[in-house]
């Protein structure tokens, strides 16, 4: 399995490969060269593609209404799911962030997190 950074790395090609193709075309004046990069424009994009991709993992598993609620499709979820994981690298990597930024930074939040549980606050 590969690690996180080898994945972000893989996205980081991947969102290249977009932009030298022209797929960002409304932000084609916004855009740098190099990834990451703090690019305003996409960085909105990507936090509305997010609330997409929430929406579908929603709709994969409904048994969070309080009626109608006999929907789970199990593998569709998780599909979605890897679909937001993919979305939080676009938008880390249009912030201006790397990798080892937002892991440095998420261990650092899961040391806090757990504190305040063990202290109960």
């Amino acid at each position: 399995m590969k690690t996180f950074e080898e994945m972000f790395n893989e996205q980081v090609k991947n969102q290249v490969k977009l932009i030298k193709s022209g797929s960002y075309d409304r932000f084609a004046n916004m855009i740098s060269d190099e990834l990451p990069c703090d690019d305003t424009g996409l960085f909105s994009y990507h936090i509305q593609q997010l609330m997409s991709e929430i929406g579908e993992v929603l709709e994969a598993d409904k048994r969070w209404k309080n009626f109608r609620n006999a929907r789970y499709d199990k593998d569709k979820k998780l599909d979605e799911l890897a679909d937001c994981m993919i979305v939080l690298m676009n938008i880390v990597m249009f912030s201006g962030f790397s990798a080892e930024d937002i892991l440095k930074q998420v261990e650092h939040k899961l040391g806090v997190f757990s504190g305040r549980i063990k202290n109960g606050k």
